[in-house]
């Protein structure tokens, strides 16, 4: 099936408006989360729109509701949302997708509101909430954790930034993906709670890497090792979710280059005086730069 174009969707399947509370929802970015998330809508009886540059996308949901061309803000009309999901890749991704010509920020009205599933600085979620806040719409900051797995399985934990009544709006939707829902605070307290969870997580990943290359030089089975592992005190939700790429030959260099990027959102908004936080991040950012360089060759030896 051909996907529609904005233009197409406005005169097309969409001329009657749903009940509220099957109001179509607009999803844009159909990657690694973001397609299994819009899924689990669609079976929850959703109306689900999808919006991804990439044309092989077009029926990668039921009835071949994916616009590949068009302005954000015309899709957003063609489909009458009532809520727009936001799943790219970065920062500078989403701020793209907010201010192009026919961006989201033109697309923004009242009682539109718009979730953020893309890991920001915390400035950067308070900017586009107050974006909002002067077009009526709501906002809220729901970054993720639980990974692809999660999203499939419907598992997923939402830390969420807004005012309480955007958050209570959106949970019934959010419900459909996820299993844990936190409210931790005003619009970009989500963004805080990830980068929060990056940190704690950075250490294990630190960790992993390093035992990886070391187990290597040893010349043991990566595989029966991490059984081991797995099994005693050693094990974690990480090496759980990352063992399969770990034991890969040749791994993946980059392999955690996302949690790095990470990292430097905590460290480009650190007040001065938080030397204490700041040196421990910066540590863990290149450490596990370090140890990603172990795979690819340019580091002959673990660096524990």
């Amino acid at each position: 099936m051909t996907s529609p174009t904005a233009g197409e969707a406005a005169g097309g399947a969409v001329d009657a408006a749903p009940p509220a509370e099957l109001a179509p929802v607009l999803l844009i970015g159909l990657g690694t989360m973001g397609l299994p998330i819009a899924l689990r809508l669609h079976a929850a009886g959703v109306p689900v729109w999808g919006m991804d540059s990439r044309p092989e996308l077009h029926d990668a949901l039921p009835g071949g509701r994916v616009f590949t061309a068009g302005s954000v803000c015309d899709a957003v009309r063609a489909c009458r949302a009532a809520a727009v999901i936001t799943c790219v890749s970065d920062e500078a991704a989403l701020q793209r997708l907010w201010q192009a010509p026919g961006g989201l920020r033109e697309a923004l009205a009242p009682g539109l509101c718009v979730v953020d599933h893309t890991t920001t600085s915390v400035p950067a979620a308070r900017q586009l909430a107050a974006d909002a806040g002067q077009a009526g719409a709501m906002w809220v900051d729901a970054p993720l954790s639980g990974a692809a797995a999660g999203a499939r399985a419907g598992t997923l934990s939402a830390m969420l930034g807004g005012e309480p009544g955007a958050v209570a709006h959106v949970r019934p939707l959010l419900s459909a993906y996820c299993a844990t829902l936190t409210h931790l605070g005003p619009a970009g307290a989500g963004q805080a709670g990830k980068l929060t969870n990056q940190i704690a997580i950075a250490g294990i990943d630190a960790g992993l890497l390093a035992a990886t290359g070391f187990a290597a030089l040893q010349g043991l089975d990566l595989s029966r090792c991490f059984d081991a592992m797995a099994a005693g005190s050693a094990h974690s939700v990480q090496l759980a979710q990352h063992r399969a790429a770990l034991t890969q030959a040749p791994a993946d260099s980059a392999l955690f280059d996302w949690l790095r990027r990470d990292l430097a959102l905590v460290l480009a908004h650190l007040p001065a005086d938080a030397a204490a936080t700041s040196g421990a991040s910066q540590a863990l950012h290149g450490r596990l730069h370090a140890l990603n360089r172990v795979f690819d060759g340019t580091a002959a030896s673990p660096l524990l």
